[in-house]
């Protein structure tokens, strides 16, 4: 075993590993034999022998008039570990006082393709949280013709009501605002969402955004409680415009 790299991992320098393993072997000797043994100069091997003992794990006696040096016993050194780690839990409760929170990052998961929007839709269902959206019907219905009226069915069985911001034009009146009350649904209208292929759903922490262009669409799903607020922030000042 490599006993100064040990020593290394405990804490202590290269020539003070030196110094002390040194001193192990001698018992206890002066500044000068131990400069000897370890091919260190006098001044340096004092230095190292006093940050040794102040770390308490070298002790100084003098016989004759003549200062000595000796190593603590290797046990020594888990008794000064155990010493530390009492320290620093007793310290613990007023450390964590201080901490500043941790940020809370967004977990982003990316669905490709239209299985992957079938997948969030899945979600959805799964969480079973009050559902705001901000959609265009014509595009959701385009990338998920036959699987969207299959959503709209069991999120009405999941009694999960949704709250809409959808495109005014007479395929959204038609397929939406005229079965809200049977579809758990409250439908309003804002006329710039007609040309743009992206829904947005807010459900308790979470976000999902769809791309519902044909061509290139995706998902990505968002699990972060302030960024789901923020959301909805947006979502309920819209809604307060939107027309009814």
């Amino acid at each position: 075993m490599d006993l100064k790299q040990v020593l290394r991992d405990y804490g202590l320098s290269e020539k003070e590993s030196l110094v002390y393993l040194s001193l192990l072997s001698l018992g206890s000797a002066t500044v000068n034999t131990l400069a000897n043994k370890t091919s260190l100069i006098r001044t340096t091997t004092y230095d190292l022998l006093k940050s040794l003992k102040e770390r308490g794990i070298v002790s100084a006696i003098t016989k004759n008039k003549i200062l000595y040096f000796q190593a603590a016993s290797p046990e020594k050194l888990i008794q000064i570990i155990e010493e530390k780690k009492q320290k620093i839990k007793e310290a613990l409760p007023e450390l964590k006082s201080l901490q500043m929170p941790m940020l809370s990052l967004p977990a982003a998961e990316i669905f490709q393709g239209k299985e992957g929007i079938k997948s969030i839709y899945q979600d959805i269902i799964n969480e079973k949280k009050p559902l705001c959206s901000i959609s265009n019907t014509h595009f959701v219905f385009n990338v998920l013709p036959f699987f969207v009226p299959h959503f709209i069915k069991n999120r009405i069985k999941s009694k999960i009501f949704i709250r809409l911001l959808n495109e005014k034009t007479k395929e959204s009146l038609e397929l939406m605002k005229k079965k809200d009350k049977q579809e758990l649904r409250e439908t309003r209208f804002i006329e710039s969402l007609k040309d743009i292929p992206i829904t947005e759903y807010i459900y308790g922490d979470n976000v999902a955004i769809l791309n519902t262009n044909p061509d290139e669409s995706f998902g990505i799903l968002i699990r972060n409680r302030d960024f789901a607020k923020a959301q909805q922030l947006i979502f309920e000042l819209m809604w307060k415009t939107a027309e009814k």
